[in-house]
């Protein structure tokens, strides 16, 4: 398991919004509390203190870290803002231990999920956060901008370089589905090919064989009165010709056979189907009986799985969760995960939709807030159904 997907659990959604995850709502709790006993003066060791303003004026800089993943720019915004308020209204206060914090994790998520612009007005932001404070606490100075606006700058340059990674890993996958389609064209071209060659090739022996075996015919016939033995011998060359024909050309559609027969992907590889479709933090997970289903079904089911992956999210601070349900009359498959950000994702619900109803199946999207839920049903053969 990666680094990001033993955290991963931080991240999960909290309800329908979309990347506001139980990390989110912990991180900023745990900042607005420390902060609140901070400026009441409840906080072991802290000498100022002041009122009720101070403790709800001073959730500004802590609160909005709940956006930090959804909104990241807003969050940059209000802390920047909050940080000045406080500062102007109500005066100097400790403020640095949740404040600071706070400042330098939103200015990484702005650096991971902003454009060039928002970024800059969410790092100008986040800055005047830290400006701010270091002018205003009373354990910081001006002095401190020498370690904390460094601090800040080792934060979005961090983001970006996330950014930029999983900017570059989209781009590796699309180019590497090109190249797998490239490849699978170029083998359907060269099998169309060979089969090409295959049938000039089998239209010459037949040919000649049919020529042989009309020659001998001809001949057997001619000699049937006058040498009643050679035309024996003639019409035994017709039928020993006519069987080994017949025996080269069961080879050949054999071999023609043998390669149409390709190993089909089956349920049991949804697992390695998880962990190279896509670099979310894609789990799975197996409930019912698991048995034996006809081909077609398992390959629709794990083609519906295919494309369903390709409408949601690839990234690694993404969640995506798979369940396959066994019952007695159908397979369910429960795909959940943030939709795509790169592209639309109607073409794949559709290539799903239509591998469903295929079988006799349904597929219904649910969608809220950025994420989507589908619910797959795929009868299961009488034949196959338990008794």
């Amino acid at each position: 398991m990666t680094g990001s997907s033993a955290v991963s659990w931080l991240w999960r959604p909290v309800g329908k919004p979309a990347d506001i995850g139980w990390g989110d709502i912990g991180l900023a709790a745990l900042l607005s509390v420390w902060a609140i006993l901070l400026v009441t003066g409840a906080f072991p060791g802290s000498t100022d203190h002041a009122g009720a303003l101070a403790a709800i004026g001073v959730l500004a800089m802590t609160v909005p870290v709940v956006w930090e993943r959804r909104a990241p720019a807003t969050a940059a915004v209000i802390v920047g803002v909050g940080a000045a308020a406080n500062a102007l209204i109500i005066g100097p206060l400790v403020r640095c231990g949740p404040g600071l914090p706070a400042a330098l994790v939103i200015a990484y998520f702005a650096g991971t999920r902003l454009d060039r612009r928002k970024f800059a007005i969410a790092a100008l932001f986040c800055a005047g956060s830290v400006i701010t404070q270091a002018f205003y606490d009373p354990q910081l100075g001006p002095g401190f901008l020498i370690a904390g606006l460094p601090a800040l700058a080792g934060a979005v340059v961090a983001g970006r370089v996330v950014r930029a990674r999983g900017q570059a890993a989209a781009a590796l996958r699309v180019r590497n589905a090109e190249l797998r389609e490239q490849r699978e064209q170029t083998a359907r071209l060269a099998v169309a090919a060979d089969r090409a060659r295959i049938a000039g090739d089998i239209g010459g022996f037949l040919r000649e064989r049919i020529t042989a075996v009309a020659d001998a015919t001809a001949a057997g016939r001619d000699l049937i009165s006058t040498d009643p033995a050679a035309a024996h011998d003639a019409l035994a060359a017709v039928e020993s010709s006519g069987r080994e024909t017949l025996s080269q050309m069961r080879e050949v559609v054999g071999n023609l056979r043998a390669q149409e027969r390709a190993p089909q992907p089956v349920l049991a590889e949804l697992g390695a189907l998880l962990d190279s479709a896509t670099t979310a933090d894609a789990r799975l997970r197996v409930t019912g009986s698991p048995r034996a289903l006809p081909a077609g079904l398992e390959l629709s089911a794990y083609r519906i799985v295919e494309h369903l992956l390709e409408a949601l999210h690839d990234a690694p601070d993404a969640r995506i969760d798979v369940v396959v349900r066994f019952s007695p009359e159908a397979l369910e498959l429960d795909v959940t995960g943030p939709a795509s950000r790169q592209a639309s994702p109607v073409a794949a619900f559709a290539s799903a939709r239509e591998r469903a109803a295929l079988l006799g199946g349904t597929l219904k999207i649910e969608s809220a807030g950025g994420r989507c839920v589908a619910l797959v049903r795929l009868p299961v053969t009488a034949g196959y159904a338990p008794a």
